[in-house]
């Protein structure tokens, strides 16, 4: 299929809610780090993720999506391989040990990870009508290694949304209730497990801060005091680009990053953030609707996979935001700053593409992927 098929064939619905969303990340990430003399560098490393992000998702949406089983076991590999390589030699930042350094742009592995996890679980998952007791070792097994590695960097964050979006994705598939009773069980030992040994005192102090976020709030308590400060001062229609007190002067930390959406309320109010949230509501439909088109099982758990990976990200970015959930640096997808969240959600939807694409090849074999190379 050329290209420009490809790109003629698109469902543009959705790929344009991904461009505006893309597009107002840029614009508070220029907003947020403006400088009068000079373009901000975190802008043009954005605008450098985003020319990449958007050619691979378009290799992606070419590329028939039942074609990457085949691949399923070398990307999970590579993923855990990644992230092995970040605990040797990765740089410690804010002490987290969760990047690589590559010609000078930073990459982080988890990331590429959950695109491997997702496609290798969609994979394993789609070759059984029903999972039982040795099939949910295994993907318990699949589950556990990644996430071991990224809770020691640490990034709890994402091992919360990896769990998320596998426990998520046993329920849709039709697991025994007896079987999910278990596995939350084990669940709420291991919480408990994590709470009294893996978790450090700051981030103890970030859900004891969700729970009374008015008990400390100049030190543990001021992040979420100030993005519900920001929030509110933006009322209806905001106070501009460039103009937000608690974003332009600092009060807001990570205003780029883990609390963009309270730099969107304060800078383009309710309208905006209102925006951003119909936009993400549109993607998400749009894959929800392709799932009960697609007949082939491995496309239709991959889509609810990405379904809850998105859904997952956005309420609980949203959520910490807005003071409802404990802070966990989970990035806003598609908008927050970061090269490499930006990318892979970027993939994940060009998978979307390539499921509605290519969901009438699923009776034929799967080509290699050089053909279309």
């Amino acid at each position: 299929m050329r290209l420009s098929v490809v790109i003629r064939n698109l469902d543009w619905v959705s790929a344009a809610a991904m461009l505006l969303l893309v597009f107002i990340g840029l614009a508070m990430v220029l907003s947020a780090a403006y400088t009068e003399d000079t373009i901000s560098p975190l802008f043009i490393r954005q605008t450098i993720a985003l020319l990449v992000g958007v050619a691979i998702f378009l290799f992606i949406a070419k590329v028939p999506y039942h074609v990457w089983q085949g691949y399923a076991p070398s990307l999970y590999a590579g993923g855990v391989a990644l992230l092995v390589l970040v605990t040797i030699v990765g740089a410690a930042i804010r002490g987290t040990v969760s990047r690589l350094a590559i010609f000078g742009f930073q990459i982080q592995p988890s990331e590429y990870m959950k695109v491997g996890f997702i496609i290798f679980l969609a994979w394993f998952m789609a070759r059984y009508h029903k999972l039982r007791v040795p099939q949910l070792l295994i993907s318990a097994a699949i589950v556990g290694i990644p996430i071991a590695l990224i809770i020691r960097e640490p990034d709890f964050g994402m091992a919360a949304l990896l769990i998320t979006t596998y426990l998520a994705t046993l329920v849709v598939v039709g697991l025994p209730w007896r079987y999910l009773i278990v596995i939350s069980l084990i669940g709420t030992v291991a919480a408990l497990g994590t709470w009294q040994w893996l978790l450090y005192d700051y981030q103890k102090a970030r859900i004891q801060t969700f729970l009374t976020p008015e008990s400390d709030p100049l030190s543990s308590g001021y992040n979420v005091t100030q993005s519900i400060i920001a929030f509110g001062s933006g009322r209806v229609f905001g106070r501009g680009l460039g103009h937000g007190p608690q974003s332009q002067l600092k009060f807001l930390p990570e205003r780029h990053t883990d609390f963009i959406l309270a730099s969107i309320g304060e800078e383009l109010g309710f309208v905006g953030v209102t925006t951003v949230l119909i936009l993400y509501a549109i993607i998400l439909w749009r894959i929800i609707k392709l799932t009960e088109v697609t007949q082939d099982r491995f496309g239709q758990i991959l889509l609810l996979m990405i379904f809850i990976a998105l859904l997952t990200s956005l309420s609980v970015s949203a959520g910490m935001n807005m003071g409802l959930l404990p802070v966990t640096g989970i990035p806003l997808p598609l908008v927050s700053y970061g090269g490499s969240s930006l990318i892979t959600t970027m993939i994940l939807l060009g998978l979307v593409q390539s499921v509605h694409l290519h969901s009438h090849f699923v009776r034929k074999g799967a080509p290699d992927i050089s053909v279309f190379t």
